[in-house]
């Protein structure tokens, strides 16, 4: 009887809750890590991989993806798994009126675990019926939350074009009634500014999302970060990058990031028009963080340990053993690449000699997406046909 079903041999475990950056086995009972050492012992494994020259971290976790609602929305399972998504939240597809439909058609049928942001618009992300504020009812919404609140994480406000914060302030009671957080995404626009909004409008605890859109300039016109982001962030606003096909500019996210003003979650924004446009999946955002100055190590943590720590899913974001054995195995793959951003200006690009490749997904313990079958035996090793009960 073998003591591990999977092992991880010879990769380079990073685990920034733990501590752990270097050379390391992992082995996997069940859907549990069951082991973290230096070396351990092939001969008790049932599958090994040798993850040698990649990388060993949490599975990741999307904090902004669409996979309902929205008409751009992809199934969870192809969006995230062969990117090392293992957890992903989909922001606002659904609203009160709509979540169990969403648990019915999607999350009850994903591999990848899905959690959700309720719209505060009860028909959800329909871009028509987010200009309805009758249909926006926080006691609802946060009714619907406070029943599934091992799937609704808290609530989204998006797209509002009017000229006030009505839409953010019912979601901001949302969230109050369900005890949860809002995510927030909205542009400035005559009458209603950005520095209102985060610092009358959000309360600790509350995303912004798009931090680097160039709708809504974190760089001001003296080319420094503006000083209401910058005191949004001391009251404890969380900033995501929630990338998207029309929310990351390089105009934005350079100068901010060399004056220090670092996303706290990375994200995608990952829907139909962002996949083909930008092909903004996660490793993709975290080789943009990485060039634009954030160590590799910063990056894993802003895409692993600090979303489950927003999410409150402590058993997710590392891989201390016991814990949940959701698993990226990435690779750093030289060449020449084109990073590419977007926004009202177009699509630009950013030339780059390296980038993050995913190479393994496992979870629950299982191998999930392998893109060189890394856990497969030799086809030369498949057995002969039983001739004998064929003819």
């Amino acid at each position: 009887m073998k003591s591990y079903d999977l092992l991880l041999k010879n990769g380079n475990l990073i685990d920034p809750k733990n501590n752990l950056n270097g050379s390391f086995d992992v082995a996997i009972s069940k859907s549990k890590i069951s082991k973290i050492a230096k070396s351990i012992d092939q001969n008790k494994s049932n599958t090994v991989i040798d993850a040698s020259n990649m990388i060993i971290c949490p599975g990741l976790i999307d904090l902004h993806a669409h996979c309902y609602g929205y008409f751009g929305a992809i199934f969870p399972d192809e969006m995230c798994l062969p990117f090392g998504t293992t957890t992903m939240l989909d922001a606002g597809g659904s609203g009160w009126k709509t979540f169990d439909d969403m648990k019915e058609k999607v999350i009850s049928k994903s591999t990848a675990r899905v959690l959700s942001l309720l719209n505060i618009v009860g028909s959800g992300m329909i871009i028509d019926k987010e200009q309805v504020v009758s249909d926006m009812d926080p006691v609802a919404t946060a009714n619907k939350i406070n029943e599934r609140k091992d799937l609704i994480a808290g609530v989204k406000v998006a797209h509002f074009e009017a000229n006030s914060w009505q839409a953010v302030d019912k979601g901001r009671k949302a969230a109050e009634l369900s005890g949860t957080f809002m995510m927030v995404d909205q542009n400035p626009i005559k009458g209603r500014s950005m520095e209102d909004l985060l610092l009358n409008h959000m309360v600790s605890g509350d995303i912004l999302t798009h931090m680097y859109a160039w709708g809504k300039p974190i760089i001001g016109p003296k080319s420094t970060v503006e000083n209401f982001f910058l005191k949004a962030r001391e009251n404890g606003i969380i900033f995501d990058l929630g990338h998207g096909a029309g929310s990351f500019s390089f105009s934005m996210a350079k100068p901010a990031i060399e004056q220090g003003f670092h996303p706290d979650t990375i994200s995608t924004d990952h829907h139909r028009d962002s996949l083909l446009s930008n092909h903004s999946n996660m490793p993709n955002c975290m080789t943009k963080m990485m060039h634009l100055g954030i160590t590799l190590e910063e990056v894993i943590k802003k895409s692993t340990l600090n979303p489950s720590e927003v999410l409150g899913l402590p058993e997710l974001g590392h891989l201390g053993e016991g814990s949940e054995a959701d698993i990226a195995v990435l690779k750093i793959i030289e060449g020449d690449f084109g990073l590419i951003d977007n926004g009202l200006t177009g699509n630009r690009k950013l030339n780059t000699s390296n980038i993050i490749e995913n190479q393994l997904t496992i979870k629950g313990g299982k191998v999930v997406w392998d893109r060189n079958g890394l856990s497969f035996g030799n086809y030369e090793d498949t057995p002969k046909p039983d001739y004998d009960s064929i003819y």
